[in-house]
């Protein structure tokens, strides 16, 4: 997350920066002077968005998890909103579930079913939430990345070292090219059984230590 390299990091710190504020709070309504990364970052959308007619096609906050394992994505739906106004329009499954479900296909470290899809009030200033409601960008999202290792596949049992993110990605630039072909012919009958679609109670987005968004608590990274 370009605000946490630029503040947080350099100090030890994951989520707050020099004004000693949670950074991934601010997105809705940055102050110029205060989260100057954030308004900036966020003024240069809205100008691909509302001036070139150029929207973002998606827009991804990358953090670490300390709570759960693998790698997985928090994205939003109007039929998972708080909001009964959002709920009232119809849901667009293929535009927020196809890069999930590729990302299921291609690499070894990510984990499907602890996807999900909420909107909750209180992360209405997060990043994730501010682009999908502001900006209009249905596929925006957080993908969280384990300071636990993985439970599945090839790699469970191992911490994920910097060659597996690496590798984890190549695997989101490869489900990124392969975006607009499933996009166009979205059948949520590709989803094969067992992978399942992901409930949209379940993850914890929010981590205390790792800036993420939970459903529980007011920890999204």
């Amino acid at each position: 997350m370009l605000e946490r390299q630029v503040e947080a990091k350099w100090r030890s710190r994951n989520r707050y920066g020099l004004t000693n504020e949670d950074l991934n709070r601010r997105w809705s309504n940055p102050n110029q002077v205060l989260h100057p990364v954030i308004y900036h970052t966020k003024g240069l959308m809205e100008y691909c968005t509302r001036v070139l007619q150029r929207p973002p096609y998606v827009f991804v906050d990358y953090h670490g998890h300390s709570r759960r394992k693998n790698v997985f994505l928090f994205g939003c739906s109007r039929s998972g909103s708080w909001s009964a106004a959002d709920r009232a329009k119809p849901d667009q499954p293929s535009q927020y579930l196809t890069l999930p479900y590729l990302m299921q296909k291609i690499s070894p470290a990510f984990a499907l079913p602890l996807c999900s899809f909420k909107v909750e009030r209180h992360k209405e200033s997060t990043a994730r939430v501010a682009i999908w409601r502001q900006l209009g960008v249905s596929r925006s999202y957080t993908m969280e990345s384990s300071f636990c290792g993985c439970d599945q596949g090839l790699l469970a049992g191992l911490h994920l070292d910097t060659k597996h993110l690496n590798a984890i990605g190549q695997d989101f630039c490869q489900a990124l090219s392969m975006m607009k072909d499933y996009t166009e012919n979205w059948s949520l009958d590709k989803i094969p059984m067992g992978e399942g679609i992901p409930e949209e109670s379940g993850c914890m987005e929010d981590d205390i230590s790792s800036s993420c968004e939970s459903d529980e608590s007011d920890f999204e990274t």
